[in-house]
């Protein structure tokens, strides 16, 4: 009589299980070197599009990717917001140049030599006359 080992069974499914999250590391190490390329142009955000599929590799959920992704890069203090379809906006904030920006800010004062519009009371005086007017649409008629 022939049986199944259970362990048999819980290996290929730890197995795969396994294949699974080595390709999931692999595009997360994708993602980090996208933030490192923007982080060396001075960029403190970047986009990130999650592969639907990767030609030569075995299908995945693209659901679970994305949350692999979202909640490793949580971990590690990234803001994210989601974009339909499959991307990623990743910000995220050096503290040093945040304070830089802040007074940079604050020192600046603003000199306005405008007046408001809301400071405006009309007081009748036109440039031009009713006579003048007048004048001007004779002028005009054909």
């Amino acid at each position: 009589m022939s049986q199944i080992d259970m362990k048999e069974l819980y290996a290929t499914i730890n197995a795969k299980t396994l294949r699974r999250m080595e390709l999931y590391d692999s595009i997360l190490k994708k993602c980090h070197s996208r933030i490192l390329y923007n982080s060396g142009l001075q960029r403190t955000y970047c986009f990130y599009q999650i592969p639907e599929f990767i030609i030569g590799m075995p299908l995945y959920d693209v659901n679970e990717l994305r949350n692999y992704i979202m909640n490793s890069l949580k971990t590690n203090g990234f803001e994210l917001l989601y974009i339909e379809p499959n991307w990623l906006f990743i910000q995220w904030n050096v503290k040093g140049a945040k304070s830089l920006t802040k007074n940079n800010n604050a020192s600046k004062t603003i000199n306005t030599q405008y007046k408001s519009t809301d400071t405006y009371k009309p007081s009748g005086n036109f440039i031009y006359d009713d006579k003048s007017l007048m004048n001007m649409t004779d002028k005009f008629k054909f």
